[in-house]
């Protein structure tokens, strides 16, 4: 999985490059008979991009732009490991292409800007989570939500001890411990047994961990998910030492990861997410409820719109299941000139306005419990 972190949604989100900017959504299958579907339908997809863009730029730099996307639909082996979404950006700067765990709308954009919209999902989720999993065999980072999670791609981490650590033969022992033990941060709700990370030495365990945190510190610049720990106790307390991500959790799931599948990984880890999301959320709710009449807080999205353009929208709310672009496209793929199409006004606005707010370090939620009925948006101002 390509994981999309806040810095990189505000690169793509600007505007900077001269020229014509395709956004492209589509959902795709992991596996079985819907890859050779989900190749037809991209191609029709690029094909309607094509003839879009043909009314607007001479042939060769049309075909210069949507190389990336052509490229793609001759690429047999990356149609094998799709997810549950793609998404790609082209610009005449450059592209970007992104396998998400989260079911997207059939839909491309084309216009002087960007559109992240379908892609909000993965920030504005109140579901998505980050699991590391320690183990002396394997780190492994994982991206999911209440249902679906998927491993994220790390090329300038480490993920083997071994290279620092010899490891001891390992023991047979099984031992319940209090959940005081599971770290300086906070409790444990999962008891495992271990084998040898729990006789690793201190200081080569504070040496390799140090190396982990700080590779991930690149990997994980902007993002804001919480973040579970998943491993033995030395690990964990050890990683605590040396960590540099603002969100990770106090709670941490106490079990030898090594033999753990990432499907178990998630299974264990979202109960101490659901807690911690479900506290923010409603608090957040409360606090829009509490400002009602004092001007910090607004549903109009004219209003909202502008305050976050102004980079003053500390948190805002979007309308979920459907989205606003799922809301409109229905089920037929569609070609949107952006600034041409009345049906999708409101869309590019909510899209807009949520792109402001993360660029000036706001917070961003999907709710399908509206927090003003029939709204796309609701927002807390800062001022």
């Amino acid at each position: 999985m390509d994981l999309l972190t806040r810095t990189e949604l505000e690169s793509l989100a600007h505007t900077g490059s001269e020229g014509q900017h395709v956004s492209l959504f589509m959902p795709t299958h992991r596996f079985g008979s819907g890859v050779e579907a989900d190749k037809l339908r991209w191609n029709n997809l690029v094909n309607g991009v094509e003839g879009v863009l043909a009314q607007r730029m001479r042939r060769p730099d049309v075909h210069a732009l949507l190389a990336p996307a052509r490229d793609l639909q001759d690429d047999a082996m990356a149609w094998q490991y799709m997810s549950d979404g793609l998404a790609m950006f082209l610009r005449p700067d450059g592209h970007r292409t992104f396998r998400v765990p989260a079911p997207m709308v059939e839909l491309a954009t084309v216009g002087s800007r960007t559109v992240m919209g379908p892609m909000l999902r993965l920030f504005a989720g109140d579901e998505r989570f980050l699991v590391l999993a320690l183990s002396q065999r394997e780190i492994r980072l994982m991206e999911g939500s209440r249902n679906v999670v998927e491993q994220v791609q790390l090329t300038d981490v480490p993920t083997s001890l071994k290279d620092a650590v010899d490891p001891q033969e390992p023991r047979s022992n099984t031992m319940a411990r209090p959940a005081a033990n599971a770290g300086r941060g906070g409790p444990a709700v999962f008891y495992g047994h271990g084998a040898g990370d729990r006789h690793l030495k201190k200081d080569e365990l504070l040496r390799f961990l140090r190396q982990v945190s700080n590779g991930l510190r690149d990997v994980l610049a902007g993002e804001t998910a919480p973040m579970v720990l998943f491993g033995l106790d030395p690990l964990i307390v050890t990683y605590r030492e040396v960590n540099a991500y603002e969100h990770l959790l106090d709670a941490a799931v106490v079990h030898d990861a090594d033999q753990m599948s990432i499907e178990q990984l998630h299974e264990m880890a979202w109960p101490l997410v659901e807690q911690r999301l479900r506290k923010d959320r409603a608090q957040v709710i409360d606090r829009y409820h509490s400002l009602s009449n004092t001007g910090r807080v607004s549903s109009d999205l004219e209003e909202v719109f502008q305050a976050a353009t102004e980079g003053r929208v500390e948190t805002l709310f979007i309308k979920a299941d459907p989205w606003c672009w799922e809301e409109v496209a229905g089920n037929d793929s569609a070609i949107v000139e952006l600034g041409d199409d009345p049906r999708y006004a409101a869309c590019e606005q909510v899209d807009m306005a949520a792109v402001a707010t993360l660029k000036a370090s706001g917070r961003v939620y999907a709710t399908s419990q509206s927090v003003v009925p029939d709204s796309q948006v609701a927002a807390i101002f800062r001022y």
